[in-house]
């Protein structure tokens, strides 16, 4: 039981969100979130009307998004400092957790939908999850090759 419950903590703090990455700033934190909102802008092809319409939003969304990620990550530390003490309850009840914060992610992200729906066509609805994902995929590699500079040869 223990080492299935164990097996989805490790697949949950893997899948944790790169704004709540120890160690990062929050100077490197904010770079990053305008090097993703100007990527996206470019991506959608936004014209001034939805630009205007669009950025504030999706801030705002942004920030809420990052509220959830945050709590993922004190989650996943309480756990890493904990594990070896801690019960099959207590193991239940934080893979509980991390069920909820993800339920409530997926509520942001229906909620945000609908308020994308009305200041942008459908089409860049679409490119805008296609975007994030890219942006995502490009800064994990960005970070991975960052990371293999560091390393010593062998």
């Amino acid at each position: 039981m223990k080492h299935t419950i164990f097996s989805l903590l490790i697949i949950f703090l893997i899948s944790g969100h790169l704004f709540a990455q120890p160690g990062m700033n929050a100077q490197k934190r904010k770079e990053i979130k305008e090097m993703q909102l100007k990527y996206i802008i470019n991506k959608l092809q936004l014209t001034n009307k939805e630009k205007n319409e669009f950025v504030p939003i999706y801030k705002n969304f942004t920030a809420e998004r990052e509220k959830f990620f945050t709590e993922k990550h004190k989650t996943m530390r309480n756990f890493k400092q904990n594990s070896l003490n801690m019960s099959d309850q207590d193991l239940l009840n934080l893979a509980d957790k991390f069920v909820n914060i993800d339920l409530q992610l997926a509520q942001l992200d229906k909620q945000y939908n609908e308020k994308f729906k009305k200041v942008l066509p459908p089409i860049k609805i679409i490119l805008l999850y296609q975007a994030e994902n890219e942006f995502k995929r490009e800064l994990i590699k960005k970070m991975h090759h960052k990371q293999m500079k560091k390393m010593p040869p062998k």
